[in-house]
């Protein structure tokens, strides 16, 4: 950093820093997955997660009835319980070792504790077992984890009958999630699209203790609405932040004090959508914004180019920057990075590739909608990643 500015260098290094502290600020989230062997438990988990635990994750015996699967730095462990289907002494063997399981982890510190519990039914098996039932009154009342019943293999969006006569049983579970985890085809002209598991990701989210949240909600990867209002609420944060920079109006030569602010918001914003940082990525977005200034005085050449989109904002040399304007530069290029974030995650799931360029020229544009038109919102249509971009 020169005495008066940062270089692209700097920046880079700023959000880099913050994304390190960001990741280890992640916490963890802990996931009990319990049900038939067949009931599609694997298909479940690696629908839900960015990382295909039970293909890629180690899998290791806790007991003879339970594996955890996790892998290092990764911030959600999932302990599976196969072949409930088994002999009756089996049955009660598996059920004390989820009990013990239960008990010694809450012995530990909160991140160890399991958090919530995914109970599997194959929904066109059409039946729960009365042993079934009788484990979840069983969890229920003894361990009080929080518990979804998963109607795993729904080939239909409408209630069905097996699903109003699981509610007239009165579970005790928290609720019930009918889904289908991967598109199933049925013959050769008709395919029934994977659906539910979006619902299941709000649903565990409202359930998990607050220390397991933000690990749950960047590794999924399903619900990319929730990513992104769980983004803004940090975004929120440093807006207030920035508002705080600007609280007596300054010069605009002391606006990059803006800077680091608006690096760590980034960094965050990052870690919640679950992307790598990556120098050479982050560099060439910034580019969008930073005009041809070069990498030596990028600090003051971003701020810059961002005030003079702001309505009323003043980029002369020597205007004063008010609180107003900080905060409103601030907003936008959050809301701007979010709706980036959102059309790559999209674009990730359908399977396209998309260039820094695209990045780059997107995030500008972006930005200049939101600096434009004063919006603090973001957009909800849940197909905005694709006509728009050329791949």
């Amino acid at each position: 950093m020169s005495d008066d500015d940062f270089s692209l260098a700097d920046i880079i290094k700023l959000i880099e820093t913050a994304s390190t502290q960001a990741e280890a600020d992640m916490g963890q989230c802990n996931i009990l997955v319990i049900g038939k062997t067949g009931v599609g438990k694997s298909t479940l988990v690696n629908a839900i997660f960015r990382e295909e635990l039970t293909e890629t994750g180690t899998g290791r015996p806790i007991t003879q009835h339970i594996r955890q699967y996790y892998k290092d730095g990764y911030p959600v462990t999932i302990y599976d319980t196969p072949g409930l289907e088994l002999s009756p002494q089996q049955m009660e063997q598996t059920q004390l070792d989820v009990s013990h399981l239960i008990d010694e982890l809450r012995l530990e510190s909160a991140d160890r504790h399991i958090h919530v519990i995914w109970y599997c039914l194959n929904h066109e098996s059409g039946r729960i077992e009365d042993v079934e039932a009788d484990w979840l009154q069983l969890l229920s009342e003894i361990k009080d984890v929080p518990t979804v019943l998963v109607l795993t293999q729904t080939l239909t969006r409408k209630q069905s009958e097996f699903q109003t006569y699981l509610k007239s049983r009165n579970l005790p579970v928290n609720q019930i999630v009918p889904l289908l985890a991967k598109s199933k085809l049925i013959n050769d002209e008709y395919e029934v699209k994977a659906h539910g598991l979006d619902r299941l990701v709000e649903v565990t989210l409202a359930r998990l203790p607050e220390e397991a949240k933000k690990a749950f909600v960047r590794e999924q990867i399903t619900n990319i609405k929730l990513k992104a209002n769980t983004a803004l609420k940090y975004v929120g944060g440093y807006v207030t932040g920035a508002a705080g920079v600007g609280a007596s109006p300054i010069p605009f030569s002391d606006a990059i004090a803006l800077v680091p602010l608006q690096a760590a918001m980034l960094a965050n914003i990052n870690v919640i959508f679950g992307l790598q940082f990556d120098r050479a990525v982050m560099a060439t977005i910034l580019s969008g914004i930073g005009g041809t200034a070069g990498v030596t005085f990028a600090g003051r050449a971003i701020v810059a180019n961002l005030l003079k989109l702001i309505p009323a904002a003043g980029t002369v040399a020597g205007a004063a920057i008010s609180s107003t304007t900080a905060a409103a530069l601030t907003f936008a290029m959050g809301l701007a990075y979010i709706e980036l974030l959102k059309k790559v995650a999209r674009a990730k799931l359908a399977g396209r590739q998309i260039s820094n360029e695209q990045l780059r020229d997107t995030f500008a544009d972006l930005y200049g909608k939101y600096a434009r038109s004063g919006r603090r919102n973001l957009d909800q249509e849940e197909d905005d990643w694709g006509d728009d971009w050329e791949f």
